[in-house]
């Protein structure tokens, strides 16, 4: 931000459970009416302000003077916070107006995202961009964030560990309080992207502000110093406070907020235990009013009779009801307690404006924008709305049992395994957050190049469900724990059962079809498949009525009869999971399979897909995967088939030996055969192998991961690939139609998740912790020594 007053980031937010309800019982009765009561004055107060500057091109609100609205462009630090307070209105009223409302202001602080000349870009676009992309998905919003956060990144510097904050001839390299609420932007770019250098570098800015901006008792300077060629401080010094020892009421503000994100974000407990120092800090100031709002200053000289800053309360607000979900026994309902003081407070017309108009279209009364240079004193800021609105929201879901902010946090310590996740995650929220609510059918674009697109339509949801279920659920299966993707895990195994709940209710508008045709074979199997991998995480977990619908939904699938192809071990598919379900089975099914493909057999790891031989994908999409599986079922039942299960698994580990050296250098492989818009799922093989831990003892499991991440970061990455909403698009390489078959709709696209099998070894394996290591192809090709490749003999 310039050189002014403090300021802020903003929580963007998707897939994480930020806060479990915990302190839940704790909440005060009647917050309920209050928050409500102030949600809709906020909402129509936020739209009639939308009133005024709607034909003001440009231009956005920042605070009010002497009756009059002072407004600012986009490149004033505030300028992301009116939009973002126009985004959590439409959060909560879903009218499509305040919508239209928040785009259209939104747009008005694009530009910014090429901001290098300061740290409010963080501030700025996550805000505006990042409330859009939660509630949205908009593709367009993404790339801004991201772009954001490059712009961002050039302020970091690796000798201070830190981000510049002023570009100020008074201080050598100045870091300010407030630059721990932009730390947000780099860690929700990490989600998207999978680039864990902006993790880091939000990590060691939270590390060093830590060390070097608090006093011992809890309470941080405004300024700190760094010399760029040593790293050591030069100066701490308190620029919009009382004095360099004093305690700025909005910079303590900036603190608790910014370590308690920060805490959500990475799952490090020290930025937990220090948000719990400020918190104290704060909440056992004895110069803290009976109403919570806090003067401007912690040692203003003329308390009682100081300014407050309604601005700070807000932001407190805000971050107390998230801390008190982080936070057990008493010391957690001590913080939700405060935090509803100072919502109640800021509720109240000592705070907020009686009605709609008044207090020229702002909310939020009685902040303190700059003691020292007289400016916003006394005033509404636009920052004080957004906070208070945000704080009101996160109090809601508190009430109703929700995750108090969720937030795009799918990265991991590992730097591969952070972009598989953000692939995941990227591909599965939009299928599984519309399903879990019911509205897959209403929202989920159906594309396909089928001349009757009404018998696509009629079997893609199931295809949708099905496909993804198969290619998350060993990851699922890792269970929910403490950690960052423990809670990812958590969300994710909730979003999995409601979908599959509603998918097999009848009443459900998202019912699927597992009977009418003959597409629903295919996906009934690849769904059973997914809940043989998650039998603890999903199918355990359903409830019992559900459980007696999906077996009924897959023995319904039965009249469908397979072609004399792949198709057959998707009835033994189902079978298998019913034997293991229910005890009971039809074996002919998984017979007949198995003495068809072991007829099929063509050597050196290969099945014909049927009688003949199709150079495809589909010996990974498919026949090894599920027949291993199948196979493994049988034996545990002490039954063996035309196919041991032990043979099975050596040709397994030999296709997939040939998969690994079908990478190329560059992260590409062979374009051939059916069905190539179902992406990196075509090493759905090759994954599985590395997670069942038989990969031949030439191919180590670093090379794998390398290879497989090299592909999914490169097809992810092709433009096209989403549509503007985020939903996958049929294609390749990017958005390519006529790749896709005519039995190829939206729905199928979702088999690309298969490659994500290996994400069920824990961070802690082989194929995750070892070195990074070229494959194959990137030795060979590079000139490196190789082994001679030999087939496997029969």
């Amino acid at each position: 931000m310039m050189m002014r007053n403090g300021k802020k980031v903003l929580v963007i937010g998707l897939v994480l459970l930020a806060g479990f309800a915990s302190s839940a019982s704790a909440v005060t009765k009647g917050m309920k009416k209050v928050v409500e009561d102030a949600l809709d004055f906020s909402v129509r107060q936020s739209m009639s302000m939308f009133g005024e500057m709607k034909d003001q091109k440009g231009i956005l609100p920042r605070t009010a003077k002497d009756g009059e609205m002072i407004t600012c462009d986009s490149g004033w630090w505030t300028s992301g916070f009116y939009p973002g307070t126009l985004w959590y209105c439409y959060e909560y009223s879903n009218d499509p107006q305040v919508r239209a409302a928040a785009e259209e202001m939104t747009s008005r602080v694009e530009k910014q995202k090429y901001t290098t000349s300061n740290h409010d870009v963080g501030f700025i676009i996550n805000c505006s961009f990042g409330n859009g992309y939660r509630l949205t998905r908009n593709e367009a919003y993404r790339e801004v964030i991201e772009t954001a956060a490059k712009s961002l990144s050039t302020r970091f510097h690796p000798v201070t560990g830190c981000t510049r904050s002023w570009n100020s001839k008074k201080w050598q390299f100045s870091v300010i309080i407030d630059n721990m609420m932009n730390l947000e932007l780099f860690t929700v770019a990490s989600s998207m992207t999978g680039d864990n250098s902006y993790y880091n570098k939000a990590k060691s800015h939270a590390d060093r502000t830590m060390i070097n901006h608090f006093r011992p008792d809890g309470s941080s300077f405004h300024v700190v110093s760094y010399d760029t060629i040593t790293g050591k401080v030069l100066n701490q010094v308190t620029h919009q406070g009382v004095g360099d020892q004093s305690a700025w009421s909005r910079g303590q503000a900036w603190g608790l907020y910014g370590f308690t994100m920060m805490y959500r974000q990475t799952g490090k407990k020290e930025y937990l235990d220090h948000a719990i120092k400020i918190g104290k800090y704060i909440m056992n100031h004895p110069r803290l009013p009976k109403d919570k709002i806090p003067y401007w200053d912690f040692d203003a000289p003329d308390i009682p009779k100081a300014d407050r800053d309604a601005s700070a309360g807000a932001i407190m607000a805000s971050a107390y009801v998230e801390l008190s979900t982080y936070v057990e026994g008493e010391l957690g309902k001590q913080f939700l307690a405060i935090g509803e003081q100072q919502i109640k407070s800021l509720a109240s017309p000592a705070y907020r404006a009686r009605k709609v108009g008044d207090n020229n279209h702002f909310i939020i009364k009685h902040c303190t924008g700059f003691m020292a240079k007289q400016y916003e004193i006394d005033a509404p800021l636009t920052y004080a709305d957004y906070y208070f609105v945000e704080a009101l929201l996160r109090y809601k879901n508190l009430l109703e049992g929700r995750p108090v902010v969720e937030t795009i946090t799918a990265f991991s310590e590992n730097p591969d395994r952070s972009a598989w996740l953000s692939s995941l995650h990227r591909i599965s929220y939009p299928l599984l957050a519309n399903m879990a609510k019911g509205e897959l059918r209403k929202n989920m674009p159906v594309e396909s190049i089928a001349a009757d697109m009404q018998k696509r339509r009629e079997v893609t949801h199931l295809e949708a469900l099905g496909r993804l279920i198969t290619g998350i659920s060993a990851w699922l299966e890792l269970g929910p724990d403490s950690t960052i993707e423990g809670k990812l895990r958590a969300r994710y195994i909730g979003l999995a059962l409601k979908s599959i709940t509603n998918g097999v209710d009848p009443e459900s508008s998202d019912y699927l079809n597992f009977n009418n045709g003959r597409q629903p074979l295919v996906d009934a199997a690849f769904l059973a498949h997914g809940l043989l991998r998650a039998r603890t995480q999903l199918w355990d977990k359903l409830d019992k009525t559900t459980q007696e619908r999906v077996i009924k939904e897959l023995k319904s699938s039965r009249v469908i009869k397979p072609s004399e192809t792949n198709w057959l071990f998707f009835s033994a598919m189902v079978e298998a999971a019913l034997k293991e379900f229910t005890g009971e089975w039809e074996y002919d099914r998984v017979k007949y399979a198995c003495d068809r493909f072991e007829q099929w057999y063509k050597g050196d790891g290969w099945y014909g897909d049927g009688v003949e031989f199709h150079l495809d994908y589909y010996n990974s999409f498919v026949i090894h995967p599920m027949m291993a599986e199948v196979l493994g079922v049988m034996k545990k039942h002490q039954i063996e088939g035309a196919i041991p299960y032990e043979l099975e698994l050596e040709r397994y580990a030999r296709y997939a030996e040939q998969q690994e050296r079908m990478i190329s250098p560059e992260g590409t492989f062979p374009i051939v055969g059916r069905s190539l818009a179902y992406r990196f799922g075509a090493f759905h093989a090759l994954s599985d192998v590395a997670y069942r831990k038989l990969l031949p003892e030439r191919v180590k499991p670093a090379q794998v991961r390398c290879a497989l991440t090299a592909i999914i970061n490169r097809q992810t990455q092709a433009p096209g690939t989403f549509n503007p909403e985020g939903w996958l698009r049929v294609g390749f390489a990017g958005y390519q139609p006529h790749i896709g078959e005519s039995y190829i709709s939206t729905g199928s696209l979702y088999l690309c998740s298969a490659v994500f099998v290996a994400l069920g070894l824990p961070e802690s394996d082989e194929f995750w912790a070892s070195p990074a290591a070229d494959w194959t192809c990137k030795k060979g090709w590079a000139g490196v020594d190789l082994d001679v490749d030999k087939a496997l003999k029969k």
